[in-house]
């Protein structure tokens, strides 16, 4: 297994620090993942075989990684994922084998476009129950979003569940909404909000928001991550690594934030020591109690 262990600090419910940026790199392109030494401050970097590959070049993409992961990423100190083609698709199978080959060198596993309980049985029967694996799957279509509950049931008893990415594009079209949605994304506002609110029904399934398709545009991005971390994503997808320290900032507390979490973690302790009261004043106007406590030690577990 990649050193994921010395990769991350912290606990996001009971597991290492959240994936704030996930960068997605297409595996057929060897130059890139040559590259990948070089972003030193991404969190999560996700070998694909799927969107980011062409249908003629998905073999080739399969090489790569076995090669790229054979030989250079014990030089890359941070996760390293692979994203595989969707359960009903043609390239599963060559996937699959590829996925087996390499079970003791990826961090995590992603999959997309799953749309259905039966997706995570076949897939967990085909890698064999011999190999677990932790597991983050995509959200985007209707169906996957209506049955999501379920689905992640299924997820969790079968691998160890660790996230969902909401695939807004693939959503979108599925969902007919009409052309190019906005940078407020309020066409997405439900579909968002039930993933984050279904998540949580999971201890490990972090939340991770759509992508921002125009790297160029760091101001809008901003404004999308700042929007995806108020509303309770933990994480957000990249495709261009100078996108990754703006969502890192966004999806990271303030240092006010730490310190203030921090203070009213030990002044709640003492009081409860000394006192054994419920809630309290803090810093002379904030009534503090337990789910302001529990505020508090999320603040916490989500600094780098």
């Amino acid at each position: 297994m990649a050193a994921s262990a010395i990769r991350q600090a912290g606990t996001y419910f009971g597991r290492s620090l959240p994936r704030r940026a996930v960068l997605t790199v297409p595996s057929s392109d060897w130059k890139k993942l040559t590259k990948l030494p070089t972003f030193t401050n991404t969190d999560c970097v996700v070998l694909d075989l799927e969107d980011g590959v062409a249908e003629s070049a998905k073999q080739l993409g399969r090489e790569n990684i076995f090669r790229y992961l054979n030989e250079s990423a014990s030089n890359i100190n941070r996760e390293i994922c692979v994203r595989i083609n969707a359960v009903t698709s043609n390239h599963i199978n060559d996937d699959v084998k590829l996925i087996k080959d390499l079970s003791t060198s990826i961090d995590c596993l992603f999959v997309p476009k799953v749309d259905s309980v039966d997706d995570m049985k076949w897939l967990a029967n085909r890698l064999g129950s011999k190999c677990q694996y932790n597991l983050v799957l995509y959200c985007e279509s209707a169906r996957s979003l209506v049955d999501l509950r379920s689905i992640l049931t299924t997820a969790s008893s079968l691998f160890s569940l660790q996230g969902v990415v909401f695939g807004s594009d693939d959503f979108s079209v599925d969902a007919g909404i009409n052309g190019r949605y906005t940078l407020e994304a309020s066409e997405l506002t439900y579909a968002r909000q039930k993933i984050v609110t279904t998540c949580r029904l999971f201890e490990n399934a972090q939340p991770i928001d759509m992508v921002y398709i125009n790297f160029k545009d760091l101001d809008g991005l901003k404004k999308q991550a700042e929007q995806g971390a108020a509303w309770g994503f933990t994480g957000k997808q990249v495709i261009h690594p100078q996108q990754v320290p703006i969502v890192q900032a966004a999806f990271s507390p303030s240092e006010w934030a730490r310190v203030w979490a921090k203070e009213l973690i030990e002044a709640y302790e003492r009081h409860e020591k000394e006192e054994g009261k419920g809630a309290f004043t803090f810093r002379g106007q904030t009534m503090v109690d337990k789910p302001l406590l529990r505020r508090a030690r999320y603040i916490l577990n989500m600094a780098p």
